[in-house]
């Protein structure tokens, strides 16, 4: 879908993450982005941008952390729905910004979920490589698996091929091809479930029992979800 289709169909509130789960998401959502957090945290960096924001899935975990967020997404209403969510439960809002665009800086992280298969993957990682940090510069994204059958099901059911139609790109493979050939190294791609984990929410052993099996050599190409991380290479020239 193009960008303006993209803008279009995110500019409509029922499109975007329920914001009545923002204070508090279900477990596998939690954990998910606190497998972000704790990436940055390892890390000691304190600023990041979070790279297609909608309302705030990610942007609200790290907030809490006190790390400052730049929030970029295309949609308007998505970034006017998060300042306006940060503002009623009195966060600090000298640690948000949104922006439509990344502003032209250097920046020591560029994080996301579920938005690196909503655009051209090459480009955007091409784009997103010329704001990090030379050598110290990194990404952490969650995304979606197309080699694990759920998805296939569950966008057929439920969503729009029209919409999601970005995820066939979405494979391990082509994830390290996409990151090596625009100068990313130290690449990790890890499995993150095998199964959906929202089916082990009430379960902890069998959600630690997912989470080991999902990445598994072998197992981890049909891994549920992928969080890829990597550093910025060496100047670009």
């Amino acid at each position: 879908m193009s960008k303006s289709g993209q803008r279009r169909h995110f500019e409509k509130k029922k499109n975007r993450y329920d914001e009545r789960l923002l204070s508090m998401p279900p477990r596998h959502v939690a954990e998910e982005t606190e497998y972000i957090v704790n990436e940055l945290r390892r890390r000691k960096i304190k600023k990041v941008v979070d790279f297609g924001s909608g309302n705030g899935r990610l942007t609200i975990p790290l907030l809490r952390e006190g790390i400052t967020v730049t929030a970029v997404d295309i949609s308007r209403s998505s970034l006017t729905s998060l300042s306006e969510y940060v503002k009623s439960v009195r966060m600090k809002k000298n640690l948000l910004t949104v922006s439509e665009t990344i502003p032209s800086k250097k920046w020591d992280a560029v994080v996301g979920c579920d938005i690196l298969h909503h655009v051209l993957l090459g480009e955007t990682l091409a784009e997103i490589r010329s704001h990090l940090t030379d050598k110290k510069g990194m990404i952490v994204f969650s995304e979606p698996n197309i080699f694990n059958p759920s998805w296939a099901v569950f966008v057929t059911l439920f969503h729009s091929w029209r919409i999601e139609g970005g995820m066939v790109n979405c494979h391990y493979f082509n994830f390290q091809h996409k990151l090596q050939e625009n100068r990313f190294d130290i690449v990790t791609v890890h499995g993150y479930g095998l199964l959906p984990p929202i089916f082990f929410n009430t379960f902890p052993i069998l959600r630690k029992i997912n989470y080991f099996l999902g990445n598994l050599p072998v197992l981890k190409f049909f891994a549920y979800r992928f969080i890829i991380t990597a550093q910025a290479a060496g100047t670009i020239h």
